[in-house]
């Protein structure tokens, strides 16, 4: 087994960690937009529905299995609204053309709820958006455009 460590000392490079992958959706109903709230100790922001892409799958397959995990709803995909690259991780961020279900905290987010880690879902329009801290927030622009376009999802 090779020892990195003494790679490192001799001057050559570390196999770099590999880039998480993030799928995420933008669902529009009623000129507001979906978000999952994320409250922790010193933290509150917003960022859409979605979650890390699994081996084998794909941004599109995730960000539907995600979205349903999530948030109980089924979603029927349109165009890849943009694919944002971050310090670590690379998102892949789709618009949904139709979406289905009752709406209702779920999977992982539902499980880890506690005090200190709260997960909740909210509709907010563009002005609403404008008010909170959006991550990454490179998406500002994005959903701006979508909300004020009046696509309805």
């Amino acid at each position: 087994m090779e020892d990195f460590g003494q790679n490192q000392d001799a001057g050559l490079a570390l196999p770099a960690e590999p880039r998480k992958q993030r799928a995420a959706i933008v669902i529009i109903e009623g000129g507001k937009l979906l978000l999952m709230r994320r409250i922790k100790p010193g933290k509150d922001y917003y960022s859409l529905p979605g979650g890390n892409i699994k081996k084998n799958e794909t941004p599109a397959i995730a960000c539907v299995r995600e979205t349903r995990e999530e948030t109980g709803l089924n979603v029927w995909l349109g165009d890849k609204l943009c694919v944002l690259e971050g310090r670590s991780r690379t998102e892949h961020v789709f618009v949904a053309r139709e979406h289905r279900g009752m709406l209702r905290l779920g999977g992982p987010e539902l499980a880890k709820l506690s005090a200190d880690n709260h997960y909740e879902l909210a509709w907010l329009d563009a002005a609403a958006l404008c008010a909170v801290k959006l991550r990454p927030k490179a998406l500002l622009p994005y959903c701006l455009a979508l909300l004020e376009g009046g696509d309805q999802a």
